[in-house]
């Protein structure tokens, strides 16, 4: 009976506290932030460069056979998203501008396209912030040609219809921002000249573009948008700040204009300038990794190999990607490819050739130092067939030495290499430094510095000195 008793008083004690214990508050596991929204409409621009592989089939020709030029414009779409699935229609029109070189003999012809339109439906498959997708439709091209040999003198202009393939990422970084890189080919059909003998104009064209756009509709809701970090203002003057602006890699978008004034290049002894643009931009692939895009821009003023003159434009756009660890040891570190694409609007500002390689840089951060080197190697994959193949190495380390009130010592040479040129004639290597400060301009904060570098090792009519000065737009809250 006593046992029978026991038994029963520990089954409602079992009980008793069972009830309390569906009583109690159970912490519930922390909600995962919801996936990006894609869906809506957006607006934005691009840049890049575009390439022919088509032919006049002139004897003796000696410009076409093959054009590189530069591109610009805006494009604007709309998105459905459907879980994983994206479907989606996109309008873009670029300009494009080339320049041809003078030559000391005619040109028999060419052929230079104006501008660049299309339309094209995008079908795509989304992870989060991340967009892969391809685009499939249709592209018109005006262009003006002329031909000029003997027994033919002819100008004309025509726009052109073909069909449109190309493929894309795109990630968005901000709740209302995306950037991209696109690859498109327009197979254009046949322009016959209006000449006797008849002249088929033959043609492709093949597009590589950066672009940005701005969603109208939040990729992300308010409430769960990315909480920006407050920085004081000694934070963001003090030594942190100036190591992230000096890590190439950094988790902090930054947007520095580096001016290099070379000095006694040239037959001439002439001043070449070149300032890069230098967009930064972090972007996340999950918890443990980074992708960092680093896009190099430059504005070139080149002093003319055969006459006592410069030339203006832009050169040929690098574009960067370091796969990096979100949570780096002692050792930063990230690996990744490096292409540049033809976009030169003029060919003595570039070479003609879409150019592709790796990429990798590594540094550390001991006490008050920046210490590290960026290398890579591009051999040339496409292009204009008629310019000279490129194979070219570059290393820059950088050793910075930050100070007291956001001031820092710096020197990160420039080293190339052109594996292709002649003995002694292959290595450019500088030796030189400057200092620089951290500050603000207003409420942003801003790395500037300037720096002096005299190559001890160049080929023969490179520059001798360089005076580089660089303003960086710094935005640390994410």
């Amino acid at each position: 009976m006593k046992s029978f008793l026991a038994s029963v008083g520990l089954f409602a004690v079992c009980v008793s506290f069972t009830a309390r214990a569906a009583d109690l508050p159970v912490k519930a596991p922390p909600a995962l932030p919801p996936p990006y929204n894609w869906s809506g409409f957006y607006l934005g621009a691009n840049l890049g460069g575009a390439w022919t592989s088509g032919s006049l089939p002139i004897s003796g020709n000696n410009l076409y056979g093959g054009i590189t030029e530069f591109i610009g414009g805006v494009q604007a779409g709309y998105n459905f998203q459907a879980g994983h699935l994206l479907l989606g229609v996109e309008g873009d029109f670029d300009g494009v501008t080339f320049g041809h070189p003078v030559l000391p003999t005619p040109t028999l012809g060419s052929v230079r396209p104006n501008w660049i339109g299309t339309v094209a439906g995008r079908v795509g498959l989304v992870e989060d912030r991340w967009l892969v997708y391809g685009k499939f439709g249709g592209g018109w091209v005006q262009s003006n040609a002329s031909l000029n040999f003997p027994g033919v003198t002819w100008q004309g202009s025509n726009t052109s219809s073909g069909w449109l393939g190309g493929v894309g990422i795109e990630c968005g970084f901000k709740s209302h921002w995306t950037i991209k890189l696109e690859y498109d080919y327009i197979g254009l059909g046949h322009w016959t000249s209006a000449t006797v003998p008849a002249i088929p104009l033959n043609r492709d064209l093949q597009m590589v573009k950066f672009g940005a756009n701005y969603k109208f509709e939040s990729g992300l809701p308010d409430t769960v948008a990315p909480a920006r970090t407050v920085h004081s203002a000694v934070r963001s003057e003090g030594e942190d700040l100036a190591k992230k602006s000096q890590n190439p890699i950094a988790d902090m978008v930054s947007v520095p204009f580096q001016s290099n004034t070379n000095f006694n290049a040239g037959p001439y002894n002439r001043t070449q300038e070149v300032l890069n643009i230098q967009p930064v931009i972090p972007l996340r692939i999950n918890a443990d990794w980074n992708v960092i895009s680093r896009t190099i821009m430059p504005v070139i003023s080149q002093p003319s190999p055969l006459f006592n003159n410069n030339t203006n434009g832009i050169g040929d756009i690098t574009q960067q990607f370091f796969f990096t660890p979100a949570h780096p040891g002692s050792l930063i570190w990230g690996v990744g490819p490096v292409f540049t694409v033809p976009s030169a609007t003029d060919p003595i500002l570039g070479t003609g050739k879409v150019l592709f390689g790796p990429t990798a840089v590594a540094l550390v951060t001991p006490g008050h130092w920046v210490i590290g080197v960026l290398v890579n190697n591009q051999w040339s994959v496409g292009g204009n067939p008629l310019r000279p193949p490129v194979n070219e190495f570059l290393a820059q380390p950088f050793v910075n030495y930050n100070m007291a009130h956001g001031w820092y010592l710096t020197s990160s040479p420039v080293i190339t290499a052109d594996w292709l040129a002649a003995p002694g004639q292959q290595w450019t290597v500088p030796i030189g430094g400057g200092l620089g400060r951290i500050f603000k301009l207003g409420d942003q904060p801003v790395s500037a510095n300037i720096a002096g570098y005299y190559n001890v090792v160049r080929p023969t009519g490179a520059p001798n000195w360089q005076l580089r000065a660089q303003l960086s737009l710094l935005f640390p809250e994410r």
